[in-house]
């Protein structure tokens, strides 16, 4: 693979991990667990439910502490498709059988399966929308298809690479004859701000997944009622996770008497109600703006005011 090749590759994938990366801390930053014991990491419980889907909470035989891991289920599933026994699977594989029914089994959601397909889905929509945006971007800088001999090539490319590099001042080696450059002007019309504001429309149905609500602009405003179904939308998807948790953390306390809760993380919280008040605020202003008494001139360009006297009234 040529240098340049493998450059542009590194700098795809290197896109593609910042928008994944993005989501996947998003999504691992939703909930807080209290009471969880010592010898228990919130922060692996998470990433065990995000990418596998699962995890178990157990105390190890030969131990009398709790760990929270993934598990693989043995033998076989009961009537409703839950496992009869499971072994506890660490980080590097290390293997952990549970003291007789010392267990308890947590789903990332009703499903029962994880979102990372999803989350992968949303960053390679992501990656692509965000390309486009920068090939459209650079071809403003040097928008030509050019046509050059051999010998020529790479004196044309320099040249090039330094217009895009925005250099001020470009030199050429004596005796480069630059009437010899043939281009081909390809005509492409900037279209910066539509592709920005479908990333930003991906990037909201991406959080939706989660169930965070994304931003809406002002090219968006929505009203009342689509406004309380995104939310609501939202909020089922963000429950469809938080509900699982919920009955994991009072089966573990009604069976072993543990003191463990869960929530939606406070910032997340936090997030949803500045996202809700701006949108409110459009909604406001629109209604306002409805509100408005009906303005019209009158002969004389006069504008008729209600409750305000014009010269033609003095």
């Amino acid at each position: 693979m040529r240098k340049e090749d493998k450059r542009i590759l590194v700098e795809n994938i290197e896109v593609y991990k910042t928008f994944r990366e993005r989501l996947i801390n998003l999504a691992l930053s939703q909930f807080e667990w209290h009471g969880l014991p010592d010898t228990c990491d919130d922060l692996y419980l998470e990433r065990s439910l995000l990418f596998n889907g699962k995890a178990a909470m157990y105390k190890p035989e030969g131990t009398d502490f709790w760990l929270t891991t993934d598990y693989i289920y043995k033998g076989k599933l009961d009537v409703y498709g839950y496992p009869t026994a499971i072994r506890g699977v660490g980080y590097g594989s290390h293997n952990f059988i549970p003291v007789g029914t010392e267990w308890q089994i947590v789903f990332d959601n009703r499903d029962f399966t994880s979102i990372m397909p999803k989350i992968d889905f949303y960053a390679r929509l992501l990656w692509e929308i965000f390309n486009t945006y920068r090939s459209n971007l650079q071809q403003q800088i040097t928008p030509y298809i050019v046509a050059v001999e051999k010998k020529q090539f790479l004196s044309v490319k320099n040249l090039f690479n330094r217009i895009l590099g925005f250099q001020p001042v470009i030199g050429m080696q004596p005796g480069f004859d630059l009437e010899s450059i043939k281009t081909v002007d390809t005509h492409v019309n900037f279209i910066g701000k539509e592709l920005m504001d479908n990333f930003q429309i991906v990037w909201n149905q991406a959080l939706a997944v989660l169930g965070i609500t994304g931003e809406t602009t002002k090219k968006e405003r929505m009203l009342d009622d689509e406004l309380t179904y995104n939310r609501m939308e939202d909020d089922i998807c963000i429950n469809s996770r938080l509900l699982g948790r919920m009955k994991f953390c009072n089966q573990m306390n009604a069976k072993y008497g543990l003191n463990l809760s869960v929530n939606i993380s406070s910032n997340i919280q936090e997030i949803q109600r500045a996202q809700l008040d701006g949108a409110v605020s459009d909604i406001q202003d629109i209604n306002e703006q409805k509100m408005l008494p009906d303005v019209q001139p009158d002969r004389n360009g006069d504008r008729e005011v209600p409750g305000v006297k014009t010269r033609r009234d003095e």
